[in-house]
């Protein structure tokens, strides 16, 4: 709906003066009334009546003066179109009733007599004299003798009879003394009839509100650029339009103290209708326009600030905090709900500690929250010795505490965290104060992981607190890494009910949680083993506590092949895996006969028996050993039993993932496929159907499928031996020696491209699916750099695109030396050049087909010439 300022009389008619409703305008619009609705303006339809009445005005008549009354105080004077000052109207009366005689006491002469027709007033267009003063005077003057009558029927009307009589003043007082203002203000100063019009117009906006303001407007003339700025008078009525008329002049005179620039920002976010009416100008603090300069947003959050119930000095501590950027995307995610103690000096220190770590003002903005949301949050921070830990350490530590806030969880949830959280900081920080500078962040992760991963977050055991503490005292530090995915792997242990089981934990020699670790070595791998440890712990703690007290290695090489199936297919396994002889019981418990009975029979396809060999070979063969022998070699076996339990394991993993597959699982290129299909979930049904045919020995099955052969055939200038084979180039590389370059032949070996170099396309990376694209799609190759020796230093994958470019993309790992990349530069030229096609460079993004798969991931072409780097 429209919404009016005010109604403009002019020469071409009465014209309402309309708000905009695009953000950008910097002007009133001029509409037209009758094109308005009686809804949005109120009493158009007898505004437009008395106007059209008074085009006809038939003598200086109580109804012409009722009528000019109504149009005069429902409108104001527009545009005058010429200051030319018109004649007197002089509007006659209506001719008198026949005079009474003596003879004729009733003025009736009979029938017959006809007398003189008497002079009919002229009918009269009034209307130009409404638009100019002096003609306004002059029709007042003339229309003056039937002045009560006419303000006796707009008293019928509904018009305020008190009012109406300063109107009366108004006429009567000097000619400049303006009759509207009078009415609806009083004001009665003889310069109302020569204000500006701006002014008039936006008091207009000021009718109902209290008896003054319009003096008090008009005081702000000096300081306000309403008749001077268009953008500050339209702002001002967007102002006044939405908030009551006192609390819109109180804004405006706060207004008034700012520049021009300052007055149209304040107007205009206070016209937002997120804060109109809910906002006191008292409350309003003039130091928050020193952050606001140049930045338009940090007013109209402070003003939401405000409009939320925040007080302005909790507020002026945010805004100085993120130096005015308090961003508006941070106001979608609400506003706390309460206000605290900010302790600006130790976060403006730890601002500046932490800033070439990362983006502050995110993680700034979430502690800034929490000292208003949380009770004694901000005491607590000032406390803490942040700037004493490494930038790194330091960051973590706020990320850790940022979890606190989730505005979708009731507030005494949160109370409920910051307590567990305050118990926590304590310890954590003394722990970290002893703990080395390279180990700190990984300190705070084990902390994270523990209490701010879980949904909902800091809501475990009572014990974690200490098992963590304890843990990261032991792992944060050399040898281990300064990453940590460790904890993560233990969880189940570390959460485990049993103190026994903690103790245990804990007890472990370095070299155990060590070499546990490397099977956590990338973020990918240490995922699965979690996975893998979460569904053998509930199914045997004793077990997989003695594997790793016995071989690590081993028990996280087999978690991290149990974490690859699904959890309800892991669960199935690991049922079938509890009712498997050799761990129903303890074979080296039994006597040497049924002992040798269960190892030949169970011992084979990749379980190795534990007994030492002499021992074996005379168990089987019947011989007997002395008690001494036999208590040596069972006591070597019972403790290689949890190695063996965990081989058993293995293969009835290893055999849920090869299914009907005739494949080799003992092959790590088979072990790696067969997980991979396992975990994706785009192109996991391709890949299958490929392994299927490949280990059935078609070998050609990608090449030869009739998808294959149409792109081959739309893309003519693609020779398909030279594009599959590919250039073999050998170079000498410093610091390498010899390294060949040549395109994987084989699939199994293709689909490593991601696990050989750890990146996203690896063995659960978060775009494994488009390792399988890779080795599905003919138009999609992988280049391997190898050593001497055939170790893999680095890869790249290569494509055709739509165009018929070869698109390179980025050499992996990252860290590869730019030497190496500067071969894999040759190469790509050399090939482009073998191929008879251009080489496409980015950081464009060719479009490249999905042939057998159904999505790809594309990160841009390579920049040639500009090597990759960490």
């Amino acid at each position: 709906m429209r919404q009016p300022v005010c109604i403009l009389r002019e020469q071409q008619g009465l014209v309402a003066l309309v708000l905009p409703e695009e953000a950008g305008a910097t002007g009133l619009l001029r509409v037209p009334l009758q094109e308005l609705t009686e809804q949005e303006v109120r009493g158009r339809t007898a505004l437009l009546s008395s106007w059209e009445a008074l085009a006809q005005a038939r003598g200086a008549t109580a109804e012409t003066l009722t009528h000019a009354l109504r149009v005069l105080l429902g409108t104001v004077a527009g545009e005058e179109s010429s200051a030319r000052a018109l004649e007197h109207p002089w509007l006659l009366s209506p001719p008198a009733p026949h005079r009474r005689t003596a003879a004729h006491p009733r003025g009736y002469r009979g029938t017959l007599y006809q007398p003189p027709k008497r002079r009919q007033p002229k009918v009269l267009d009034v209307r130009p004299y409404l638009l100019h003063r002096r003609g306004l005077q002059a029709l007042l003057e003339t229309l003056s003798p039937s002045w009560d009558e006419a303000v006796g029927r707009l008293a019928l009307e509904g018009y305020s009879p008190e009012r109406l009589g300063r109107a009366a003043v108004a006429r009567a007082s000097s000619g400049r003394t303006d009759v509207a203002l009078a009415y609806h203000h009083g004001f009665l100063e003889p310069r109302g009839a020569e204000l500006p019009a701006a002014f008039v117009r936006l008091g207009q906006l000021l009718v109902g509100g209290a008896e003054g303001s319009f003096a008090r407007l008009l005081a702000l003339r000096g300081r306000l650029a309403l008749d001077t700025e268009p953008a500050v008078l339209l702002a001002a009525a967007r102002l006044l339009r939405r908030w009551e008329p006192g609390a819109g002049l109180r804004w405006l005179e706060t207004a008034a103290r700012l520049n021009a620039r300052g007055q149209e920002e304040l107007l205009a976010a206070l016209g937002g209708a997120s804060v109109a009416g809910r906002v006191d100008a008292g409350a309003y603090d003039l130091a928050v326009e020193a952050l606001a300069q140049g930045d338009t947003t940090v007013r109209a959050s402070y003003l939401q600030g405000l409009a939320a119930g925040l007080p302005g000095d909790y507020l002026l501590s945010g805004l100085r905090l993120l130096e005015g950027r308090l961003a508006a995307e941070y106001l979608a995610q609400g506003w706390p709900a309460r206000s605290g103690f900010v302790p600006e000096e130790p976060l403006e220190i730890l601002a500046a500690h932490v800033e070439p770590e990362a983006s502050w003002h995110g993680y700034l903005r979430d502690l800034w929250a929490l000292c208003g949301e949380l009770p004694g949050f901000g005491e607590c921070i000032a406390t803490l010795p942040l700037t004493e830990l490494t930038p790194g350490a330091a960051l973590a530590l706020v990320e850790l505490l940022g979890t606190l806030r989730e505005p979708s969880v009731e507030r005494k949830v949160r109370l409920r965290w910051w307590t567990v959280a305050r118990r926590l900081l304590p310890p954590l920080v003394l722990q970290l104060r002893r703990t080395s500078a390279s180990h700190q962040a990984r300190c705070v992760h084990m902390a994270f992981s523990a209490f701010a991963s879980d949904n909902p977050p800091w809501e475990g055991p009572e014990h974690l607190m200490t098992t963590v503490l304890a843990l990261a005292e032991r792992v944060c530090g050399p040898p281990f890494q300064e990453m940590d995915r460790l904890s993560f792997a233990l969880e189940p242990l570390i959460r485990h009910p049993s103190p026994e089981v903690r103790q245990r934990l804990l007890t472990l020699p370095e070299r155990n949680l060590a070499a546990f670790e490397r099977s956590c070595a990338r973020s990918t791998l240490a995922a699965l083993v979690g996975e893998g440890m979460a569904l053998m712990v509930p199914h045997g703690v004793e077990w997989a506590l003695a594997a790793l007290e016995r071989c690590p290695e081993a028990l996280g090489r087999t978690a991290q092949l149990l974490g690859t199936l699904f959890r309800h297919v892991g669960r199935e396994v690991l049922a079938d895996f509890a009712r498997h002889p050799l761990v129903q019981e303890d074979p080296f418990a039994l006597p040497p006969e049924r002992m040798a009975l269960l190892l030949r029979e169970h011992c084979t396809g990749g379980v190795d028996s534990p007994l030492p060999r002499k021992a074996r070979l005379a168990v089987e063969e019947g011989r007997a050993l002395s008690p001494g022998q036999l208590a040596r070699a069972l006591r070597v076996a019972s403790e290689g039993l949890p190695r063996l339990r965990l081989q058993v394991l293995e293969q009835k993993v290893l055999e849920r993932l090869r299914g009907g597959l005739p494949a080799d699982v003992h092959d790590p290129r088979v072990r790696h496929a067969l997980q991979m299909v396992s975990l994706l979930q785009d192109n996991r049904r391709a890949l299958r159907r490929l392994l299927a045919r490949y280990f059935a020995g078609g070998r050609d099955f990608i090449v030869r499928h009739p998808v294959s052969q149409a792109w081959f055939a739309r893309h003519p200038r693609v020779e398909p031996e030279r594009w599959m084979t590919g250039l073999v180039l050998r170079h000498e590389v410093p610091g390498m020696g010899g390294v060949t370059l040549s395109l994987e032949q084989d699939v199994l070996e293709a689909l490593r491209l991601g696990t050989h170099v750890g990146s996203c396309l690896a063995l659960n990376g978060t775009c494994d699916y488009s390792a399988a694209a890779v080795v599905l799609d003919v138009n999609k190759r992988v280049l391997y750099a190898r050593d001497g020796q055939g170790r893999i230093l680095a890869r790249q994958l290569l494509a055709i695109s739509r165009d018929e470019q070869l698109v390179p993309f980025g050499v992996y790992p990252e860290s590869t030396p730019q030497a190496l990349q500067a071969v894999f530069l040759d190469y790509d030229f050399a090939f482009a050049e073998a191929l008879g096609l251009s080489l496409a460079e980015g950081p464009s993004y060719p479009e490249v087909d999905n042939v057998l798969s159904e999505a790809f991931w594309h990160d841009g072409a390579w920049e040639l010439g500009r090597p990759e780097g960490p």
